[in-house]
């Protein structure tokens, strides 16, 4: 639901964040007390967004950084989601304590902060954000945007969502067997190393994308490509050098 920080009935802000400019590489500045905040909605990647529909993530962040990152409608991400795994929506954002990160349509949180999932929805790929968002404007809970979205029909969008969501992360998990090894041999601090990583992706045929993207930004025929290529991998040749054979 729209709100300011004067209506939210929260703190606002809790914590100054200019110091993260770092982090987003421009300046963060807080929203205005009469100032509505946007509905937010975040990516979160097959393998944390199957374990949020699961009930065990810990936490809506990645591992590692400072920074809660969100979006709003109107920004455009900056790679294309292949498998349309659908986005979280954050109806209560000010609970998070946003601020501007200093590019337009993007908002930043921290990471640390406590969030209420009663205020946060998941909105599955095949529900368009657009027709999202008119709603999620108007309700304060998950409870309510089911409801708006129908209900039991909502809750079956959601399980074929994460059907979905267990053969894309089983997929990777495979693949990651061999990618992993041979992305830590790419950016080895050993100059050799990185040279025969680099020298195996010419001979396999794969690009340093295949290898480096998130699995969903990969196109299916390039996730295709690169599961056929893998079990030819010769890593010892590129760890250890030699033949490998």
């Amino acid at each position: 639901m729209l709100e300011t920080p004067a209506s939210a009935g929260t703190a606002y802000p809790a914590e100054d964040l200019r110091r993260y400019q770092f982090h987003t590489g421009a300046p963060l500045s807080a929203l205005k007390p009469e100032e509505p905040c946007p509905v937010l909605y975040r990516d979160l990647g097959p393998v944390a967004l199957r374990r949020y529909l699961q009930g065990t993530l810990p936490r809506l962040a990645g591992p590692l950084t400072p920074l809660l990152y969100m979006r709003t409608l109107d920004f455009r991400e900056p790679y294309t989601d292949y498998e349309n795994t659908g986005r979280l929506v954050f109806l209560r954002p000010l609970y998070v304590q946003p601020w501007r990160s200093g590019v337009p349509g993007v908002f930043v949180a921290r990471a640390t902060r406590p969030v209420d999932l009663s205020t946060v929805a998941y909105c599955p790929g095949s529900i368009p954000l657009e027709s999202v968002e008119p709603l999620a404007r108007e309700v304060a809970d998950a409870a309510e945007l089911r409801e708006a979205l129908g209900g039991r029909a909502y809750d079956e969008q959601v399980a074929g969502a994460l059907r979905a969501l267990d053969g894309l992360v089983a997929e990777l998990e495979e693949t990651e067997q061999s990618a992993e090894p041979l992305r830590r041999a790419l950016q080895s601090h050993e100059r050799d190393v990185r040279l025969r990583a680099r020298e195996e992706l010419e001979r396999l045929g794969v690009q340093e994308n295949d290898l480096c993207a998130a699995w969903h930004h990969l196109p299916r025929e390039r996730r295709a490509l690169l599961k056929e290529a893998l079990p030819r991998l010769e890593l010892a040749r590129v760890v250890e050098g030699g033949s490998g054979r």
